[in-house]
């Protein structure tokens, strides 16, 4: 006999596509619709009814550590960490709240295994195409997901922090993929403990794509050749479990901490709760910007770094608007947009303000680095240069945190100039 749901007056039981499965199958994709709009990605879907999963894209930062291209990918600060006496410190039982993952098999400095303990089928070749999840490998358990607060005619808010408390488990003489819950872990591996070691592990929409510096997701090129940049964007984000629905996380690795004691709670009582240790992110305070277009169509020019157009000709500014939204004074030559003129006059130059993830960021550390963290605090630093002095120009500014002067020490942002003071700075392997 088989059983089938009928559309009945009185429903007494709803039907599930779950309801025939049994044990621990996949379950599917976590629905992301509810995820706080970094963890969607640009371009992602900002509604929740209706969501079009995979509408977003996670692109690598290029940067630049000890005079080497780099890269990282970049995840926010919550609104309250930043308010926080002190931004740094995490909690295991209050935002921002840090919930463990189940690691399988950790290889410190690394969090993933070497090779695989668990057993996989016999004869078994995962097919990419057709598989869903590879059956030789187990891959970790999370207990959280990163769900935003909808509130009508408010903007939307979230607590979630990408970082998770590591507790680390085996998964020898286990077949692989077994395990896709902490439900089922715990009964299958007892009850095991956090090692005091944390990771950003940054859940996103399983189906966005995550690109590399110098990938591209668009696959021709306007002339209708194939684009030799393109990427399927699935090769960066590790894949893990949560409830047994599969997930999408960018591996950050494991974050430096010094523990505190902080007193909380009803009745107030003493708790040890980790501080995250940081790695600087150097961005110039000012620098000078590429040369603007200048000149009729027909003798169109490229005016040098930091000069102005004005009547066709690229020339010195000369002034400034009293505020950014002014015009211009009369007589004057000023900087387009929010660009300020250095010593206006002949040897005037403009000068735009310094922004996080432009190109041109400077970290301390690589990912190999033992001194490494996933974790930045932005400084602005001070380094004109010339006769009279003026701020550098893009192919001037400095590609190794050494050579950062710290005189005058490099500021730390003010909150009212949009630029955060910490954010989480995962570098991938």
């Amino acid at each position: 006999m088989t059983s089938k749901c009928f559309p009945i007056l009185v429903v007494v039981a709803a039907c599930s596509p779950y309801d025939m499965q049994h044990g621990e199958f996949n379950a599917g994709p976590v629905d992301a619709a509810n995820f706080p709009n970094p963890y969607k990605g640009t371009g992602g879907d900002t509604s929740v009814n209706g969501y079009r999963a995979g509408a977003g894209k996670f692109t690598e930062i290029p940067a630049f550590i000890n005079g080497a291209a780099a890269g990282y990918y970049s995840f926010p600060f919550t609104t309250r960490q930043l308010a926080a006496s002190d931004p740094l410190l995490v909690y295991p039982d209050r935002d921002p709240k840090t919930p463990v993952a189940y690691v399988f098999d950790p290889q410190p400095p690394s969090p993933f295994p070497s090779s695989q303990t668990c057993k996989a089928p016999p004869n078994y070749t995962y097919v990419k195409r057709s598989d869903d999840m590879p059956l030789d490998e187990q891959d970790n358990i999370f207990v959280q997901l990163p769900f935003a607060t909808e509130r009508p005619g408010l903007a939307s808010t979230f607590e979630y922090i990408p970082v998770v408390a590591e507790v680390a488990v085996t998964a020898a003489g286990l077949a692989c993929q077994s395990l896709k819950s902490e439900k089922t872990l715990k009964k299958t591996l007892s009850d095991p403990s956090p090692t005091d070691r944390f990771l950003v592990w940054a859940i996103i929409d399983p189906s966005s794509g995550v690109y590399r510096v110098g990938e591209e997701s668009t696959l021709l090129l306007p002339d209708g050749s194939h684009n030799p940049n393109y990427s399927y964007g699935d090769t960066v984000q590790k894949w893990g479990w949560f409830g047994q629905y599969f997930l999408a996380y960018i591996d950050g690795g494991y974050v430096p901490v010094d523990f505190a004691t902080v007193t909380y709670g009803v009745p107030p009582a003493p708790h040890r709760v980790p501080r995250m240790k940081t790695q600087r992110l150097y961005i110039p305070l000012r620098f000078t910007p590429e040369g603007v277009g200048c000149g009729p169509s027909t003798a169109r020019t490229t005016c040098q770094p930091g000069e102005v157009c004005a009547n066709n000709l690229c020339q010195s500014c000369n002034g400034n608007r009293p505020t950014p939204s002014d015009s211009c004074p009369a007589g004057q030559r000023c900087c387009p947009g929010l660009q300020t003129c250095i010593n206006p006059g002949a040897n005037g130059t403009c000068s735009d303000l310094g922004k996080v993830g432009q190109g041109y960021d400077v970290l301390q550390f690589k990912r190999s680095d033992s001194n490494y963290s996933p974790v930045c605090e932005v400084r602005l630093y001070t380094a004109d240069t010339g006769t009279p002095p003026r701020p550098r120009r893009l192919t001037e500014l400095f590609k190794s945190a050494g050579d950062v002067p710290q005189t005058p020490a490099p500021a730390i942002p003010t909150p009212e100039s949009g630029i955060p003071r910490y954010l989480y700075c995962p570098q991938v392997d």
